[in-house]
């Protein structure tokens, strides 16, 4: 069975920010950890049940105002057809570049050279594809503030990186899931 297009697209990109940070990282020498792995998971699933929920909050039951309007109709227009026939091998897949590649990039190069707030602003940024996706970008800037404390939290990037990956997850599980439901077929 090959990859779908969605695997090699992600793991591609995610492959080339993966590499940016490294080579970023050595090339400056940034003090960049993993931290306990203990601790690391543990934080970085909170972290991501945290996120999961107030995601399916938001897209649930937070009364309809512009932001939240604009966040479901991302969410129906963009990220249900792109991720609703996803297998689980594409979920796990695009979940764990994401989650080191972003990480790497944000939280190990980004963040340990300017700081907890530039790399969440520039975390939310990179997630923006246009002005359907501005309240989506600040949404995921704010997450990146979060994922940024839990690297200093956890006293590394496994924290991060753990919750990035189930969340991410989480999210297309639940994306799938949902078309499922409402035998919807993908764009």
């Amino acid at each position: 069975m090959w990859p779908s297009r969605l695997v090699v697209v992600a793991v591609a990109g995610e492959t080339v920010l993966a590499l940016v940070a490294v080579v970023w990282i050595w090339t400056r020498g940034l003090p960049v950890e993993v931290g306990d792995p203990a601790r690391g998971l543990v934080l970085g699933l909170g972290a991501a049940a945290l996120l999961a929920a107030v995601n399916y909050g938001v897209l649930r039951f937070a009364p309809p105002v512009t932001p939240v309007r604009a966040l479901r109709r991302l969410y129906v227009e963009t990220l249900r057809p792109v991720f609703a026939a996803a297998s689980g091998f594409d979920t796990a897949a695009v979940s764990l570049a994401a989650g080191l590649g972003e990480e790497l990039l944000f939280r190990g190069a980004v963040q340990a050279e300017f700081g907890v707030v530039v790399a969440g602003l520039l975390f939310g940024l990179a997630h923006v594809g246009g002005r359907d996706s501005l309240v989506f970008g600040a949404w995921v800037a704010v997450m990146g503030l979060g994922l940024g404390g839990l690297a200093h939290v956890g006293g590394g990037l496994l924290a991060p990186v753990v919750a990035h990956v189930v969340y991410d997850a989480a999210a297309i599980g639940y994306i799938r899931r949902d078309a499922a439901t409402r035998h919807e077929r993908p764009v």
